[in-house]
């Protein structure tokens, strides 16, 4: 794989978290900035994969994705993405996929669809439990 740039690297991780936790039926994420990242940072820290994105780390790792959720309404190229730093959602051209063929689609050697669930997992678990939303609860 070639090297990415920083921008590359975020919006290939704001995309594979979108795509796990909309694998959990995630439909919208509450707490605003400070809770997000917060959650990202413990989410990243405990992620086996990280390592494989060199360029997001440290203490502004859960501002650099907050900055690429904001970004990502307006990427192309990927298949998932965030409206409002909140609402995990599959963009036009990909709403007739699943999110499991999205994740297959984004897996590579960095991250498997399985190591993007986990890290959808891991922020999910950081995040307080009234502040997720799912199908079931909106």
């Amino acid at each position: 794989m070639t090297k990415q740039t920083k921008d590359q690297q975020v919006k290939h991780v704001v995309e594979g978290l979108a795509l796990g936790v909309l694998s959990r039926g995630v439909v919208r994420v509450a707490g605003g900035k400070i809770d997000m990242e917060l959650a990202f940072n413990r989410a990243w820290r405990s992620w086996a994969r990280s390592g494989s994105f060199p360029a997001i780390g440290g203490i502004n790792a859960g501002n650099q994705i907050w900055l690429g959720m904001g970004k990502s309404e307006r990427r192309t190229g990927v298949r998932a993405g965030w409206a409002n730093h909140a609402e995990p959602y599959l963009l036009n051209g990909f709403e007739q996929w699943s999110t499991r063929e999205c994740l297959e689609f984004l897996a590579d050697d960095r991250a498997s669809a399985k190591d993007w669930v986990t890290l959808g997992d891991l922020l999910l678990g950081g995040l307080k439990p009234g502040h997720v939303h799912t199908h079931g609860n909106r």
